[in-house]
């Protein structure tokens, strides 16, 4: 879906992609393009199997509904940003961190991750989820701006919509420089956000909060000196290696 709203879609067939996911049906398929169609009901079927697998465990398939609401917020905030790209405009800040808490995928990832979390994983936990509560919005905007600082560059040269770089630089009229430290500034004020709601009381239990947690910890790591994630043969193919396949052994 990233690849389809960045590369591949044209704007028209985007907005025929991001009505067919508000519907969530398959009979919206048939206003799609044919590869649109393809991964478009590719979608819907991930979702039915899950619903399917979390009703024999224990009619806990209300869960599904949570993750598409973050579904449904994550390509709307993918096609925003290709409505910026191709109106050559280049948003605010505000609005660049607006749209970038969904964009950044962990509103989706965090809610997807508690799918299978047991019965811990209530509606009430659920419900406070969809709120966007702070740690969660901290855990977001660190895994959008850590991305930012390294991708930044070749996503200039292949055309891509501005990033937060770039949109302070316009705002400001800073130097790249000057956004770069504004941007390490932000990061490291929702690291404390995030710390802060580990540490002190909240509506759910701690064990459910663990997977936003070391998402953002992931993110730190993927971006702590290059985008890993895209280049990973450099060096997190090591990394993992060391971890899962050839651990330490006591």
């Amino acid at each position: 879906m990233d690849d389809t709203y960045d590369t591949y879609g044209t704007l028209d067939e985007l907005s025929l992609l991001t009505s067919s996911i508000e519907r969530w049906d398959i009979d919206a398929s048939e206003q799609l393009p044919p590869y649109m169609k393809l991964s478009y009901l590719a979608l819907l079927q991930v979702y039915n199997e899950v619903e399917r697998e979390l009703e024999n465990l224990g009619n806990k398939s209300f869960r599904v509904k949570y993750s598409i609401i973050e579904m449904k917020k994550l390509l709307r905030a993918y096609f925003q940003e290709a409505k910026w790209y191709h109106g050559k405009n280049v948003p605010t800040m505000d609005q660049y961190i607006k749209n970038g808490i969904p964009s950044s995928t962990y509103l989706f990832l965090a809610t997807t991750s508690w799918l299978g979390m047991g019965d811990v994983a209530t509606k009430e936990a659920f419900d406070w989820i969809s709120t966007e509560p702070t740690i969660l919005v901290a855990s977001c905007i660190i895994a959008r701006l850590l991305n930012d600082l390294v991708t930044n560059e070749i996503e200039l040269e292949r055309g891509d919509v501005a990033s937060s770089i770039e949109c302070y630089m316009n705002e400001y009229d800073a130097t790249k420089e000057e956004a770069y430290m504004e941007m390490r500034k932000i990061i490291e004020k929702r690291w404390k956000d995030l710390n802060r709601g580990c540490l002190k009381p909240t509506a759910v239990p701690r064990v459910l909060l663990m997977p936003v947690i070391n998402l953002t910890r992931v993110a730190e790591f993927v971006y702590k000196d290059e985008d890993a994630y895209t280049f990973s043969k450099n060096n997190l193919k090591h990394v993992i290696s060391m971890v899962l396949v050839d651990p330490i052994t006591a």
